[in-house]
């Protein structure tokens, strides 16, 4: 028998981001391969899980959005395959995407931490949860600590603003767009109040990983911000958790988390 296909050729699978030739000849594999076809079973029920906790119909239309303003915004056509490209293919030990539990649910045993509030009444929060503990937010104040299997969902109210980027920066100074992975940052939603950016994302590796999240008034290319955050990085000594602000205009917060 072949050897067993990889995670993300089975997730673009489940979700039909293969060519038709190539998902014809992964989903006989899984048909015929008990691993494969666990895992491929294992991705349908995570999914059933998902559709029951967050209506699916809304987070389809977000990344549809997202892809349409993408598409306007850069040079190069914007797929869906494209956007949904798990952000785990990119440098090591950055995170891993993941696209089963939306980290939103109101818990009642969750720690009662306000996001952080910027100028204007803009504010920005990065959720942590998906592992044994309750949810939480992340302090801006000090370094959080990330228990293991545990993921972070970012959110933000823009009010005045009209565009988001995030990204991460590790220990070694690589620098990782999270949203969106390339181009000019997203067109905030639409409405008054707290707004998700989708998918939640798991860190790999160990070590401190600064998260950055900005809100600006016109759109900023991704790769001007990844060299705003190689430059702060450098000018702190390499050291990632001592990283000034990026220099770049908007509104930014910053959270340092430490892999377990």
């Amino acid at each position: 028998m072949s050897a067993h296909e990889s995670n993300w050729t089975l997730r673009r699978l489940h979700v039909g981001d293969l060519p038709a030739p190539e998902a014809l000849r992964a989903r006989e594999h899984a048909e015929a391969c008990e691993a494969c076809g666990a895992v491929l079973r294992s991705l349908s029920e995570q999914q059933t899980t998902f559709e029951a906790e967050v209506p699916f119909e809304h987070f389809e239309a977000g990344v549809e959005r997202a892809l349409a303003r993408q598409s306007k915004a850069s040079a190069k056509p914007v797929t869906r395959a494209a956007w949904a490209r798990p952000l785990m293919l990119v440098a090591a030990s950055v995170f891993v995407l993941v696209l089963v539990r939306p980290l939103l649910e109101n818990d009642g045993a969750s720690r009662p931490v306000a996001g952080n509030r910027l100028k204007g009444g803009a504010s920005a929060e990065l959720r942590i949860g998906g592992g044994a503990e309750p949810q939480r937010v992340a302090s801006v104040d000090a370094p959080e600590a990330l228990r293991p299997g545990e993921r972070v969902r970012l959110g933000y109210t823009p009010e005045a603003h009209r565009y988001v980027a995030a990204l991460s920066v590790d220990a070694q100074g690589e620098v990782t767009p999270l949203y969106p992975e390339s181009g000019d940052s997203l067109a905030v939603e639409p409405g008054a109040g707290q707004h998700w950016l989708p998918e939640s994302v798991e860190f790999t590796g160990a070590g401190a990983e600064r998260v950055v999240l900005l809100l600006t008034e016109a759109p900023v290319s991704m790769d001007a911000l990844s060299a705003a955050a190689r430059k702060s990085f450098a000018a702190a000594g390499r050291d990632v958790t001592r990283m000034a602000p990026l220099d770049v205009a908007g509104e930014q917060t910053q959270w340092i988390l430490l892999k377990p």
